[in-house]
C-alpha cells in the first residue's frame, strides 16, 4: 500500500524527538514518525552507535496486508537494507 503525500507530510510533521529521561535509568533517545520508533544510541558493550528500529506501533497505513512495515535502511546515502 502506497502511502498518499497528504499523509507523509502529516506524519513528517508531528514526528517526535523523545529524550532521555532522568527518572527512567536505561531510557534512550528516540524518534518517532509515524509510531515508528527510532532508537540511536551508544552501546555500552561495544561503544559502537546502535540504531534499532521497533516497529509495533506503526501507523496501520504504513502496513503490508502481511502485517509487516516495510523498511529501507541507508548508511551514508547508501542503501544497505531493504524489505
Amino acid at each position: 500500500m502506497r502511502v498518499s503525500a497528504r499523509l507523509r507530510r502529516r506524519f513528517h510533521r508531528t514526528a517526535r524527538l523523545l529524550s532521555v529521561r532522568r527518572s527512567e535509568p536505561g531510557s534512550l533517545p528516540a524518534l518517532q514518525v509515524a509510531g515508528v520508533l527510532v532508537f540511536a544510541y551508544i552501546d555500552a558493550d561495544s561503544s559502537a552507535v546502535r540504531v534499532s528500529v521497533d516497529l509495533d506501533t506503526a501507523h496501520r497505513a504504513l502496513l503490508r496486508p502481511d502485517r509487516s512495515v516495510p523498511l529501507e535502511i541507508t548508511v551514508q546515502g547508501s542503501r544497505v537494507f531493504r524489505e
